[in-house]
């Protein structure tokens, strides 16, 4: 009878972790998204001007390192569906979590992985260097840190940052210059922190949307759009 009751206790502990987990919806398949080599321009080459106007945006973002901009630099790595929820939250006057808005986790989770997909094989084939492995410094997350990551064009956590601000946008319009202010804050975030320059996030905004414009051609979006609007505006009342 204990080993029973054991059994349950474990399936039923099974079922809550399971239920504080969004659900992956695969949109587009990855073979069918935009691919960034085919339309994005290319990073700037060292020494062009262009490449100097990344440098000195670098440095001059450096200097918020130190401040309270520079701490939610350092939060803004994070790339779960819980701290989208609770960043886009403050934009969107709500208290989210993956229990309490299940549908749109569900809708962030699925927009996100799909969106980073149309730029895995840009950022291969251009194998940029990013800017603390160009001028050799420190950032303030080391441990996200690679001496071979040369992935910086485009910003992967840019075109997340700015697929979710396009996406909550069409969930809650009402907030939409707050969502789209702190897709971009995000986004400039990865600058701050030294693991991308600004054409970087450039290139990612372009491809996010993109990616964007590709998913609202799937019914299968248009039904997890529904299903987050219809959760968000039920949990209003």
């Amino acid at each position: 009878m204990k080993k029973i009751c054991l059994v349950f206790a474990s399936m039923l502990l099974a079922s809550l972790s399971l239920s504080a987990q969004a659900v992956l919806h695969e949109i587009v398949k990855t073979e069918d998204m935009p691919n960034g080599v085919n339309f994005l321009p290319g990073p700037p080459e060292v020494g062009s001007a262009a490449f100097y106007a990344d440098m000195f945006r670098y440095y001059d973002t450096k200097k918020l390192r130190d401040t309270e901009r520079g701490e939610q630099a350092i939060k803004d790595a994070q790339l779960s569906v819980e701290f989208y929820l609770e960043r886009f939250g403050k934009a969107m006057h709500r208290e989210m979590t993956v229990d309490t808005y299940p549908a749109l986790s569900s809708y962030i989770y699925s927009v996100y992985k799909c969106a980073r997909n149309s730029i895995i094989e840009a950022k291969d084939h251009y194998a940029r260097v990013r800017p603390y492995q160009q001028f050799g410094e420190p950032t303030p997350i080391p441990e996200d840190e690679g001496p071979t990551d040369y992935t910086s064009y485009p910003s992967g956590h840019t075109v997340r940052a700015w697929v979710l601000a396009l996406a909550l946008t069409a969930v809650d319009p009402e907030h939409q210059d707050e969502i789209l202010k702190t897709g971009l804050d995000m986004a400039e975030s990865r600058i701050i922190a030294g693991f991308h320059y600004q054409s970087d996030i450039d290139a990612a905004c372009l491809a996010a949307s993109a990616a964007f414009a590709r998913m609202v051609a799937e019914p299968l979006f248009m039904e997890l759009l529904s299903a987050a609007q219809a959760e968000f505006r039920s949990a209003a009342k």
